[in-house]
């Protein structure tokens, strides 16, 4: 039973295979000339962080060769940099929209308006009688009718007064719209640079040497920032299943949750095959996953019975054999290995 086993892993060799090198050291001349001098760039945008003003990721330079620890820390706080102007750009949109809205709604109530007034025009020029939109003013009380010509015309000089004050209302609206379009353009640029510099804190954690499981969900730091990002852009769906990493028995091929170096990522909590919304949502987090392979140390992603590794990317996705069930077959849940 034991070399049948062995025979089998055969066939997926490239679960069992060691780190590669570049995973294993920083400093190591045989890692990919790329690897090293990205982390070198990551010190260098982290240097220079600390002469940005006001943000969180510059209270304190970080040290020539940051510990593990410290890194996280950096990280953390330059993520709660992002998620608050993540807020703060979403406001910025609301009231764009709040002020179109409202810029929309004020230029119906003119032409209303102006409708009224070219319709009081036509009638201080009709000789045949009040006009029907007049009557209400007049009928209940003959013996005060007046002119009609003054009514008309006061009636329409209020209109043409109401029209004057929407205009000045939709001159306002418009200038609070560009004022929020230009702040949501500064709050971008915020944004881009405060992704670029977590980006490079980010591949500096994957990177790191030593990776000891830990935490509250013993894993490694590597994976536990993966499924943090993961979380962070997809939303951990816990009416789904949620996110499960760790436990003590990872199946005799896909051995990495034991070593606190896989997580699940669910679309089913009940081990059926997902709805088409839940299968898009799986393949958005394999694609992200895959496109962040090299920066965040992600070794495979499984998924709907195929497997991409980066060892073998230029492969693409290669089908994997049946193994009996709907989870077991990774329908269910998005997989992802890391080094």
């Amino acid at each position: 039973m034991e070399s049948e086993r062995s025979d089998r892993a055969n066939d997926f060799a490239d679960f069992w295979a060691p780190d590669p090198p570049c995973r294993r050291r920083l400093d190591d001349p045989d890692a990919p000339r790329h690897r090293l001098s990205s982390a070198l760039a990551a010190a260098a945008v982290l240097a220079a962080c600390s002469l940005v003003p006001g943000s969180a990721g510059s209270a304190a330079p970080l040290p020539a060769d940051p510990s593990l620890s410290e890194l996280r820390d950096r990280s953390e706080a330059l993520s709660d940099e992002y998620r608050g102007e993540l807020r703060d750009m979403e406001a910025v949109i609301a009231a764009a929209e709040e002020a179109e809205e409202r810029a929309d709604n004020t230029r119906e109530q003119v032409e209303e308006a102006q409708k009224q007034v070219r319709q009081l025009a036509v009638a201080s020029y009709t000789g045949g009688g009040i006009d029907p939109a007049l009557a209400m003013f007049v009928e209940d009380d003959p013996q005060a009718i007046i002119d009609q010509a003054q009514l008309v015309g006061h009636l329409s000089a209020t209109n043409e007064d109401k029209v004057d004050q929407l205009e000045q209302a939709i001159e306002r609206d418009e200038k609070a719209q560009a004022n929020a379009e230009e702040k949501l353009e500064a709050v971008e640029k915020d944004l881009e640079e405060l992704e670029s510099r977590r980006a490079e804190v980010q591949e500096m954690i994957a990177d790191y040497p030593v990776q000891e499981m830990q935490g509250p969900y013993n894993i490694t730091p590597r994976t536990e920032q993966m499924r943090d990002l993961v979380i962070e852009k997809f939303g951990e769906s816990p009416s789904t299943g949620g996110v499960g990493c760790y436990r003590p028995n990872g199946g005799w091929v896909v051995g990495q949750h034991p070593l606190g170096r896989a997580c699940d990522f669910m679309l089913d909590a009940n081990g059926q095959m997902p709805s088409q919304e839940q299968i898009d949502r799986g393949w958005r987090i394999a694609k992200w996953a895959r496109k962040n392979a090299e920066r965040l140390g992600i070794m495979y992603v499984i998924y709907r019975q195929q497997i991409w590794d980066i060892r073998r990317g230029g492969e693409g996705w290669r089908p994997m054999e049946d193994r009996g069930s709907i989870t077991q077959n990774h329908y269910d849940h998005v997989h992802v290995s890391m080094f």
